[in-house]
């Protein structure tokens, strides 16, 4: 499960859909910031413009055990499979946008157990597009999910799931609706391996 990536600046070019104050927002991006449930990230909507979203849905989930408190659950992967599910169709439906990333992180097992970060990153020097669903809520604002899909050849081994990347193609016929299927990144990926993450980019 991704459980975390970045956003920072890249090169290559931006979709031609994006209103200039979105593309200069995009241009004005610096070192790479490390993105973990719960933090704000821009997400492209379908009109064009960027919006500052936190990332997961919050949901409070009732207790099977008699007197215990209900449980609370950062939703922050919404798996392709399951988007006609009651927690995600209208989301899908009417609220889809695309996440902006530098790279995204796996987790590997390492010596002992232990769970080591493969961060992924693009092979040409430019963002992942990768879609998403959002929602609004009263307590915690706009919130966004990301969709995963079926892992490539490289990530499979590491995970059975993978963000959905969109290919370049793909960008305008998912915001409007027309694209519902996907499948493994169109997009080559490097992999790091690094022996922890921390705040500032991810950099160990």
């Amino acid at each position: 499960m991704c459980t975390a990536y970045e956003v920072g600046r890249r090169g290559g070019s931006f979709p031609s859909f994006l209103k200039s104050k979105a593309t200069a927002e995009l241009l004005r991006l610096g070192k790479p910031s490390l993105i973990r449930p719960t933090l704000p990230a821009p997400v492209l909507l379908p009109d064009g413009s960027l919006a500052i979203m936190s990332w997961g849905f919050r949901r409070t989930l009732p207790s099977n055990t008699k007197g215990k408190a209900p449980t609370k659950r950062t939703i922050v992967n919404s798996r392709e499979d399951m988007l006609d599910g009651r927690t995600w169709k209208k989301a899908f439906a009417e609220r889809r946008c695309i996440i902006p990333a530098s790279c995204f992180y796996e987790w590997t097992e390492g010596p002992g157990g232990r769970k080591i970060p493969l961060r992924l990153d693009p092979q040409e020097d430019a963002l992942l597009w990768i879609a998403g669903i959002w929602e609004k809520s009263d307590e915690h604002g706009q919130c966004f999910s990301m969709i995963t899909t079926e892992p490539n050849e490289q990530i499979a081994p590491v995970h059975d799931r993978m963000p959905a990347v969109l290919s370049s193609g793909q960008l305008r016929p998912f915001l409007e609706g027309d694209l519902g299927e996907f499948g493994p990144s169109p997009v080559g990926l490097s992999s790091t391996s690094f022996n922890c993450l921390r705040n500032d980019a991810g950099r160990a």
